[in-house]
């Protein structure tokens, strides 16, 4: 090219070179192209410029040098060994360099350079087994040749790998093995040993067998690979070892149970085994390493045979040496026993005979220099010694003899020989102490226990026992003689000593001491228990007030006291003496003399009144005194008094005459003179109506009058009318009464010329009239029956009842009309109307049956059969009902009718989806009767139509419709598939089935649903699911060709698939679209992060992605490369851009000689190659990596390190001294002035320098924490070659800083951390706390674990560092206070009522709050906090078992939860309980328990009842219903029952308490002891109490219904005009009425009419009284009866009813007594009999009483 001249047109351009050769090219632009041009030319250009005139002069000469020729003659040869090749070529003209290019075509690329005089060059680090490509292009001054012609070549085969050698023991052969190598056409492998043997094979393949090998040789392996051009020979690692040779010369030493083994060694052995086998099998081994084993545990008694085998690595037991034969020793004879000869002082030992014995030894040694033994053949098992030593202790062992070894000694066994007797035994008794003795007798040699013994009460006792030789013997009975006898024993024998000798105690004090005081006489016996060891007792008395002693002496067993003073209290003792001793006193007896007699001063008693009052004189020695009044009808009444005076009431009509006693402790005084006074006639008392409710007769009776000669009775009637009766008995009848009449009727009695004042007033009731005309009405209607009839004179009160359905109905009435309303459906009724005055029933008059309307039907229930559509109507059968109609009908008049002569009816035929009302008629004869509520009933809804299905494959659901079905509440939607069925439920018209099976198809239908019934399915539609995702999704990256390959499993019935591949940086790409199962992607974006989906396809469904895969590329080649050197340190730092993808790099540095550095990074994009070697040029390059891939390397840069010629140095860090001692030899030939200058480079890159002449100097200001690299240098260029290599030193670690302490509460740790030190090695963490405890740990990193830690303390917590020698100072310390400890004595209280538990425990100090936590089986948790130690966890399922636990904080930390507390949230016991009793059938009474449903699911309950049988405390039951989920529960108890309810509800979490009691009793028994006394006019029926009882109640059966005759709480009931045969009587309460019981079985008694004069019994003159008894308070009564001709006394018994004691009896004089202190609310019943000296009289009939609640205090 070149600027246009002025007036040209074109222009000519020629090239010429010094050799002539031209190139032109003409052009009439400003440029010109020259064609052929050749290489390796200097071309001279020219230019001419021309017009159509003119050429111009020729131009300046510029001149042009062409590229160089292409090399020729290219070659390339193989260095084998370094993997290198040199590339020559012939050189070409103009060339100032060449470059040599090698490529492998499979991503190796290398090349060489050489200048312009060199015609080769190398290249290193080829790849083996690789055809390369070589070319070589020649370099320019300006332009660069051609690339020269391609030569190829292949370089050395690759060395073998992994070469391994199996040794076959057996076959003395070895089996070697390698991996293939590339580039090898064969292999030859080669064995030496050590000795010199060798051993090859050559092979095509990967292994190779060699055999004929030496036992006992290590053999090298080598694997030659043969290629074309070279050959390349790898080492196997280790050697191959072949089996040891066999063990020679066998030799052992034997001592008991252990050989010593011993033998040549055998080459190639590395340990040895030793076994050794008995004939049985048993083996001992042994394992060395050396050419000698022990065998221990070798056992006696047997023959073993011993072979050792050698062993080494690669061979165990294949060569095993010739059999060695040992005898053991005999075992030591067992079941050694010595048996001693007591009185012989001899022995005899045995033993159990040993295999392979001999012979036998037995040792006897006392320890105390005396020893002797007995000796036994082979077949002996016993021998005997003799004259041994008396207590002594021998041991006795056995030895067994053996041919070439004795066993060793057997066990020990110990033989204690007889014990030495003493020779003299002396006693001595102390006189002061009852049974104390002491005894004692001449020591003796050896151990020995003493027994002294004794017969006592006949059987040998020992007194004592001692290893003395004095006995202090205690516990003697008193005043016995003991013969006694001392025995020496030991563990082997016991023997008596020969003497004996007697031992007499001091004498017992007396016993059985009594007095007996002689009344009458004041004299006083004084009497004790005779022994015959006593030869005088001593006897005194004293007055309680003093004086005197008197004294008694006696040889006998009483003694006499006379001329006692009366009224006193005398004190009596007694002491016995015999044999110089005298016994202790006895015990003190006490007595009171008699009293003196009394003098009454005065007695007086009124005739108008039954009181006396009596006064004496004040006797001393008086308790109380006894008034007796004694009356002239044979009356006796006693009274007790402490005073000196008695007012009191005694019985009228009777002469009496006192006397007063006084009462004494032990005697009675003298009564005293007798005092007379006459009281005044009785009244007539207990005058009641005897017969009574007559039409015209009636009676009185009343109880005899004492001293009564006569008897007048007068009936005043209601008009004043009077009847008036005169008799000398105790009842009046009369005959000629008026009709419904009321007569009062009083009583008075004469004698004596007096007439008493009026008895109480009785009234006699005379029967009303019978009713008559009954008419009976019915209203069927109104439902009301109505009896009307004629009016009944002197009638106040109809009463009316009507019988039928085995119940009675009663009514009053002032009318003679009445209505019954309450009669009962379909019954018939008696009626009977009854006229009743005030106190009079009488007589009845009965009406016909009267029939009622038919029940109305109940229990109307109809059943559907949903399939089948038939309706079945059911009611409950109604009483008088002929047939019943059934009807159905809807809200717009459909109706269906049936009709039954039962209790169902059935319907077809229905329309779906309707409602009808169902009503049931009942009718008869007379009335219809509908049921009162109707049911209603919805016919089976009608089947969906237009079933459709719309398939959302994105969320894998189908979505259902239908049209509506009339009656449809709901839709079921069902939907079968072949791996699953799904459903659902839907109130509208559509429904979405979720939770489809991938892949499958489903058939779906769909029904209608009320409450009650569903239509049949509708017509089925069929549908597929959306496809599966795919599984298994994996994706690899080809880390060199940048490839993905992605697969996956298939999917059943997908089409095909769809892959999606989004990088990180944006874009999303379908990459593929394919039926397989995997997609190969290529050239993927280095440096980049994808995420790969995969999509299966069916149809137009598309199933949702798989789970993401995320998966990197490999990162890209690191740019920018750049690298400084330090000649201080040796080190290069080399930089380069950051490349995409990479998670850190990897910097190699390959040097000549082999020297290769490395260094990696994590992040940053510099890096230090440390350790260069001196002088050496280093080739470096970058590698970046992530954790798949690493990237191509970098380009290469080239450094060299500074030479090094001085020779090594030695520096020392000065610990806490700041400096660094630097030491090194001085260089060779140098004169003494050369200085030394030393240079320390930190890693910081801060410079320490010094420097001296000598050999070291010091280095100050070194800093802790760093390192330092160190150089020596004889110049001040520290890159010269005048310095030495460089030297690493580490000063001491800095104190560590920013020191953290992290506790864990749950398990009292803690994490210390704190910056990490560059240079420690090692940190030691110390935590000292409050209470002392230290703990420390140590850590090679930056943090530490304390565990073990004290909860709530304070620690003190420091670390230090170290390195080699050095350890840095302490850091700062950090406080640690570890969390509050783990609450303890967690307890848990459930409250049921509102499902919470309380939670409490005890308090932790330094604890802020509390968290309180309760876990369910299902994981679920529940939680609460509080700052005091108790805490409330509300909302728990009841059911449910809970982990309960607490912990403590402090604010900061948690303690460890507490030790878990299990509970389960029980439900509560139901808390309203409520019984319903059921009627009394044969004594048991059914009670039926209902509650409340308990607030918890599945809850099962159980009912508990506890009480006792008819009140008796000694018979108690106990029961129990079944566990039960229904809320009620029958139960039987027995009648008189008194019980106590509970309930008690449980869950699998646990029970509740029981519930609050519900205490009641059953309905009571029948009365038993039924007394009809009377006759059909008047009677009394008695019985006795029936526990629980409160009303008994004696009804008239005789008529229909029972009539009741009479109802009370007492014990007797009076009755008149009835027949027992007729009556029945029930006991009731709240709880009900107990069944009736007949009085047909009842005791019978005529009515005794009581003259004046008694009839005589024909029991010896004795008669039974006739008692009345008369309540005065709630607990006390009066009881008074007739006098008994020749009666002393009578006999009174009380009977408590349901006691399960006996009758109390108490004996009266007289014929009245006051009864008190009876317990309240009780039945008692009395019964009387007369009582003298010859005979008993009958008993009296019972008269039962109820008492009262008594006082309430």
């Amino acid at each position: 090219m070149w600027e246009a001249t002025k007036g040209a047109i074109s222009y000519s351009v020629q090239a010429v070179t010094d050799q002539g050769l031209t190139v032109t090219c003409n052009s009439t632009n400003t440029s010109c192209r020259l064609n052929g041009l050749q290489c390796s030319q200097l071309y001279n250009l020219t230019m001419v410029a021309r017009n159509q005139v003119c050429d111009s002069v020729i131009s300046e000469t510029h001149h042009l040098m062409t590229e160089p020729c292409p090399p020729t003659n290219v070659q390339a040869n193989m260095e084998c060994e370094q993997l290198s090749a040199t590339v020559s070529w012939q050189k070409s003209n103009l060339a100032v360099g060449y470059v040599a290019y090698f490529d492998n075509y499979n991503d190796h690329y290398s090349s060489c350079v050489a200048s312009y005089t060199e015609n080769q060059c190398v290249v290193s680090g080829l790849m083996c087994g690789t055809l390369y490509s070589v070319w070589v292009k020649a370099l320019g001054g300006q332009y660069n040749s051609s690339d020269s012609t391609v030569v190829s070549f292949t370089s050395g085969p690759c060395q073998t790998s992994s070469i391994e050698a199996i040794m076959d023991c057996e076959a003395h052969s070895a089996t070697i093995s390698w991996q293939p190598s590339v580039g090898t056409e064969s292999y030859v492998t080669e064995l030496t040993a050590s000795s010199g043997h060798s051993t090859s094979c050559t092979t095509n393949y990967t292994h190779c067998e060699l055999s004929s090998l030496k036992c006992g040789e290590e053999y090298n392996v080598s694997v030659k690979a043969l290629g074309d051009t070279c050959n390349n020979t790898a080492q196997m690692t280790g050697y191959l070892t072949t089996e040891p040779c066999t063990p020679m010369n066998l030799s052992v030493h034997y001592n008991v149970s252990s050989a010593q083994v011993m033998w040549e060694a055998a080459k190639g052995a590395i340990s040895y085994s030793v076994q050794a086998v008995t004939d049985q099998g048993s083996t001992v081994t042994c394992n060395s390493t050396y050419t000698s084993c022990r065998l221990n545990g070798l056992q006696c008694s047997q023959l073993y045979n011993l072979t050792v085998s050698a062993q080494n690595l690669a061979c165990n037991n294949t060569e095993t040496s010739q059999q060695y034969r040992l005898m053991t020793e005999p075992c030591p004879p067992t079941n050694v026993q010595a048996n001693m000869a007591c009185e012989q002082l001899s022995a005899t030992v045995s033993w159990q005979q040993s295999d392979l014995a001999v012979g036998y030894v037995a040792y006897f040694n006392n320890q105390n220099g005396h020893f002797t033994s007995c000796a036994g053949s082979e077949t002996d098992t016993v021998c005997s010694v003799s004259a041994l030593m008396c207590g002594t202790v021998y041991n006795v062992w056995v030895k067994a003899l053996g041919h070439q070894y004795n066993s060793s000694h057997s066990a020990v066994v110990s033989l204690t020989s007889a014990p030495c007797l003493p020779r003299e035994v002396e006693g001595e008794v102390d006189c002061s102490y009852d049974g104390a003795a002491v005894v004692s007798w001449n020591s003796t040699y050896g151990t020995a226990n003493f027994s002294l013994t004794a017969v006592v009460d006949g059987n040998l006792q020992t007194l004592c026992a001692t290893q003395q030789n004095i006995c202090n013997v205690t516990g003697l009975s008193c005043g016995e003689t003991y013969n006694l006898s001392l025995t020496g024993s030991n563990t082997q024998c016991s023997l008596t000593a020969p003497m004996h000798f007697n031992l007499t105690t001091r004498p017992c004090p007396p016993k059985h001491v009594a007095v007996n005081l002689q009344c009458g006489s004041r004299t006083a016996v004084l009497s004790w228990e005779e022994r015959s060891d006593v030869e005088l007792y001593v006897a005194s008395a004293i007055k309680a007030s003093g004086g005197e002693v008197q004294h008694c002496n006696s040889t006998n067993s009483t003694c006499q006291f006379s001329s006692l003073d009366c009224g006193e209290m005398y004190n009596f003792t007694a002491t016995a003496h015999s044999q110089g001793c005298s016994s202790t006193a006895s015990s003190t007896v006490f007595i009171q003399t008699e009293p003196c007699p009394p003098v009454i001063m005065s007695a007086q008693g009124l005739c108008q009144s039954e009181e006396v009052q009596i006064f004496w004189r004040q006797v001393r020695g008086v308790v109380n005194y006894l008034i007796t009044a004694t009356g002239s009808l044979g009356y006796v009444e006693t009274f007790n008094t402490t005073q000196n005076q008695l007012l009191a009431a005694l019985p009228c009509g009777q002469d009496y005459n006192v006397t007063v006693k006084g009462q004494g402790s032990e005697c009675d005084s003298i009564p005293s003179s007798p005092a007379f006074f006459k009281s005044a006639p009785c009244i007539p008392r207990h005058v009641t109506t005897y017969v009574q409710c007559e039409s015209n007769m009636g009676s009185v009776s009343w109880g005899p009058s004492d001293g009564a000669e006569t008897y007048v009775a007068i009936a005043t009637g209601l008009d004043g009318h009077t009847h008036k009766c005169l008799t000398n008995t105790t009842s009046c009848t009369w005959n000629d009464l008026h009709c419904g009449e009321e007569y009062t009727v009083l009583v008075r009695a004469k004698g004596d010329n007096c007439t008493s004042l009026p008895s109480n007033s009785t009234v006699i009731h005379m029967d009303p009239c019978v009713p008559q005309n009954l008419s009976p009405t019915v209203d069927c209607d109104m439902k009301v029956v109505s009896l009307s009839w004629d009016a009944s004179n002197g009638t106040n009160l109809y009463l009316v009842s009507a019988e039928g359905e085995n119940k009675t109905i009663a009514l009053t009435t002032n009318d003679t009309t009445a209505h019954f309303s309450e009669f009962s459906c379909g019954q018939n009724y008696s009626l009977t109307v009854t006229s009743h005055s005030q106190h009079c029933p009488g007589s009845s008059t009965t009406a016909g049956l009267v029939q009622t309307w038919p029940c109305p039907p109940a229990g109307v229930s109809t059943v559907q059969d949903c399939l089948s559509g038939i309706v079945m109507a059911t009611w409950q059968a109604s009483n008088g009902s002929d047939y019943y109609t059934t009807t159905m009908q809807t809200d717009t008049g459909i109706s269906i009718i049936c009709m039954s002569d039962t209790n169902e009816c059935s319907v077809t035929g229905l329309t779906c989806g309707q409602y009808y009302s169902v009503s049931v008629t009942a009718s008869n004869q007379q009335c219809n009767v509908t049921s009162r509520e109707n049911t209603t009933l919805q016919s089976v809804p009608c089947v969906p139509t237009n079933v459709a299905v719309l398939m959302d494959c994105e969320n894998n659901t189908a979505v259902m419709s239908w049209s509506a079905s009339r009656g449809a509440v709901k839709y079921s939607v069902t939907a079968i598939g072949r791996h699953n069925n799904v459903s659902c439920l839907s109130s509208d018209l559509s429904c979405s089935l979720g939770n489809l099976t991938c892949g499958s198809r489903y058939t779906a239908q769909v029904a209608a649903m009320d409450d009650n019934c569903s239509s049949i399915p509708s017509q089925a539609v069929m549908f597929n699911s959306a496809p599966c995702p795919p599984e298994n999704v994996s994706a690899e990256v080809s880390c060199w060709s940048n490839s993905m390959n992605i697969s996956w499993n298939a999917m059943r019935e997908a089409d095909h698939y769809l892959v999606s591949v989004i990088a990180d940086s944006g874009g999303n790409h379908e990459s593929c679209n394919t039926t397989d199962t995997a997609c190969s992607i290529s050239n993927v974006t280095c440096g980049n992060a994808f995420s790969v989906q995969v999509s299966s396809i069916r149809g137009s469904c598309r199933s949702q992605h798989s789970h993401t895969h995320n998966i990197m590329s490999a990162p890209c080649q690191p740019q920018g490369i750049r690298g400084t050197l330090d000649c201080v340190t040796n080190s290069a730092q080399i930089s380069w851009d950051a490349a995409p993808g990479a998670d850190s790099y990897s910097v190699s540095a390959v040097g000549e000689e082999g020297y290769t550095a490395n260094c990696t990074t994590s992040s940053n994009t510099t890096c230090e190659v440390e350790d260069l070697g001196c002088g050496i040029l280093y080739n470096f390059s970058v590698i970046a990596k992530n954790s798949k891939c690493g990237s191509q390397p970098s380009a290469i840069i080239d450094l060299q390190t500074a030479p090094c010629s001085l020779a090594g140095i030695t520096a020392v860090p000065q610990c806490h001294n700041s400096s660094i001692l630097v030491i090194w030899d001085l260089m060779e030939d140098s004169g003494g002035n050369t200085v030394y200058t030393a240079t320390a480079e930190a890693r910081d890159h801060t410079y320490l320098h010094c420097n001296n002449t000598g050999t070291s100097c010091y280095l100050h200001g070194a800093r802790c924490d760093l390192q330092y690299t160190i150089i020596v240098s004889a110049s001040s260029d520290q890159c010269s070659s005048m310095r030495s290599p460089p030297y690493r030193v580490s000063m001491e670690p800095c104190p560590p800083r920013n020191l953290m302490v992290n506790a864990s509460c749950e398990d009292h740790s803690a994490l210390v951390s704190w910056s990490p030190s560059p240079v420690a090695e090692m940190y030691h963490v110390v935590a000292t706390g409050v209470d002392g405890h230290v703990h420390s740990c140590n850590s090679t990193v930056s943090n530490c674990s304390l565990s073990g830690l004290h909860c709530d303390q304070q620690y003190t917590v420091s670390v230090t560092a170290s390195h080699e020698n050095c350890t840095s100072k302490a850091s700062e310390n950090s406080t640690l206070t570890t969390g509050p400890c783990q609450p303890d004595g967690l307890s848990v209280t459930f409250n049921c009522t509102n499902q919470s538990a309380l939670l409490s425990w005890q308090p932790r100090d330094n604890a802020a709050y509390y968290h309180g936590s309760a876990q369910a089986e299902n994981g679920d948790m529940l939680y609460c906090q509080s700052w005091t130690p108790t805490c409330t966890i509300q909302d728990l399922v009841c059911g449910t078992v809970y982990n309960f636990s607490v912990q403590a904080s402090d604010g900061t930390c948690n303690s460890s939860f507490a030790d878990p507390v299990q509970s389960g949230a029980a439900p509560c016991p139901p808390d309203t309980v409520e019984v319903q009793l059921m009627p009394m059938v044969q004594e048991a009474q059914v009670m039926r328990f209902s509650w409340t449903q308990a607030l918890c699911n599945n809850t099962e309950y159980l009912l508990k009842l506890t009480g006792s049988l008819l009140g008796d405390s000694q018979a108690q039951f106990e029961l129990y219903s079944y566990w039960t989920s229904v809320t009620y529960f029958e139960i039987p108890l027995p009648c008189g029952s008194l019980y106590t309810a509970t309930l008690e509800s449980r869950v699998a979490a646990g029970t509740s308490d029981p519930s609050v009691p519900l205490n009641g009793t059953t309905a009571p028994c029948p009365p038993s002891g039924l007394v009809y006394s009377g006759n059909s006019t008047f009677a009394t029926v008695s019985w006795n109490v029936s526990v629980f009882a409160t009303i008994y109640t004696v009804y008239d059966r005789s008529v229909t219904p029972n009539i009741q005759r009479c109802s009370t709480a007492g014990l007797s009931c009076s009755l008149t005009n009835s027949s027992y045969n007729n009556l029945v009587i029930t006991a009731s309460n709240a709880a009900g009425e107990s069944e009736a019981k007949s009085l047909m079985n009842a005791l019978t008694q005529g009515r005794r009419r009581r003259d004046l004069k008694e009839e005589m019994s024909d029991n010896g003159g004795l008669s039974a009284p006739l008692m009345e008894v008369k309540q005065v308070t709630s607990t006390a009564y009066f009881i008074e009866w007739s006098e008994v001709q020749a009666a002393s006394y009578y006999s009174l018994l009380i009977r408590k009813q349901g006691s399960s004691s006996g009758p109390q009896e108490l004996t009266v004089y007289g014929e009245r007594i006051f009864v008190d202190d009876l317990s309240p609310n009780s039945a008692y019943c009395f019964t009387l009999s007369a009582q003298n000296s010859a005979t008993s009289g009958p008993e009296s009939e019972p008269a039962c009483v109820h008492t009262g609640q008594g006082l309430v205090r």
